[in-house]
């Protein structure tokens, strides 16, 4: 299959950070958001791998280009303006190998957590069986077609519609929350117009329901919202407060971290940073990237993240 990561974005709820960062490239529990779908592509047989870019480009570039979880990674840049995830996808599908029919496409700014770590064989298998169109992996989310918009599904796991927020459709349909991975037949791209922002939701999945079997696989998952400055702090400190040996192991892998925890809190900090611990307070991430002068001149951390000359907290944003 090829691989798709959709890092284009501009991240505009995380502003200012991602005046100076692209939202792949921030750092979750000291790991780049962009690199965490990695962990779960042991035992898929990927032809080729791409991500597309727009802002910030060259930071995605190194992102992608400076990481060992798979070589090479290829960018597909976008120029001018933004093509959407179905546009973005048909640009990038040039730079794609093989006569494999599939095509898996995946957020590059996801977070979320699950015991299964064979999903993706999984929603695989069925993908290839049932010769969807698409395979939509989804969570059960109290928030899906509140909060969030909502894949709508009969009992039979096939997609019924596709909602914004607030919308309900008639019937006896059970709404689901997307977490950003998709598998898709290459006969998609034909769907697709060049050169033109268009949405694979809505501009070209959502017409095609009646005519090729769309389905979602049902993943059993904790899924992190990070695309405003509360929900990422929120995350990082839920996410911190239960962190299991998998996800630690893969911290490890980019960025060997201890886990500090006193009375005063819990703390995530690279192996290679030298700090007093009782500055710390609270809950607080600290990446191998933090410039030391930054650490020097810092009395007291709490409920921050730190990383390169930033630190991260609620009046960072404010």
């Amino acid at each position: 299959m090829n691989l798709f990561f959709l890092a284009a974005g501009l991240g505009t709820r995380l502003r200012p950070l991602t005046y100076k960062y692209p939202k792949p490239c921030v750092p979750f529990l000291n790991v780049p958001m962009g690199l965490y779908q990695f962990r779960f592509l042991n035992g898929l047989n990927i032809n080729t791998c791409v991500a597309n870019s727009f802002h910030l480009p060259q930071k995605i570039s190194d992102l992608y280009l400076q990481q060992n979880y798979f070589n090479p990674v290829l960018i597909s840049a976008e120029n001018g303006s933004i093509l959407g995830s179905a546009g973005g996808l048909k640009k990038a599908s040039s730079l794609f190998k093989g006569d494999d029919d599939t095509i898996l496409m995946m957020n590059a700014d996801e977070i979320f957590f699950t015991e299964d770590h064979e999903f993706l064989k999984k929603a695989y298998a069925q993908h290839t069986e049932k010769q969807n169109l698409a395979t939509l992996v989804v969570m059960k989310h109290p928030e899906a077609g509140e909060k969030f918009g909502a894949i709508w599904c009969d009992k039979n796991s096939r997609v019924n519609t596709i909602m914004a927020a607030k919308n309900k459709p008639e019937g006896r349909l059970e709404p689901y929350h997307y977490i950003g991975i998709i598998f898709l037949n290459k006969k998609i791209l034909s769907l697709i117009p060049e050169e033109k922002e268009t949405n694979i939701f809505y501009d070209v999945l959502i017409n095609e329901l009646s005519n090729n079997s769309v389905e979602v696989y049902k993943l059993n998952c904790s899924w992190y919202e990070t695309g405003n400055a509360k929900d990422y702090l929120e995350a990082t400190t839920k996410v911190l407060s239960n962190l299991d040996s998998h996800s630690h192991n893969f911290i490890n892998g980019f960025d060997q971290s201890r886990l500090i925890k006193n009375s005063n809190g819990i703390s995530l900090i690279s192996n290679s940073v030298k700090i007093d611990e009782s500055k710390l307070t609270g809950f607080n991430v600290i990446s191998k990237t933090t410039e030391s002068a930054l650490l020097s001149s810092i009395d007291r951390v709490e409920n921050s993240v730190l990383f390169g000359s930033e630190v991260l907290n609620l009046s960072y944003f404010s």
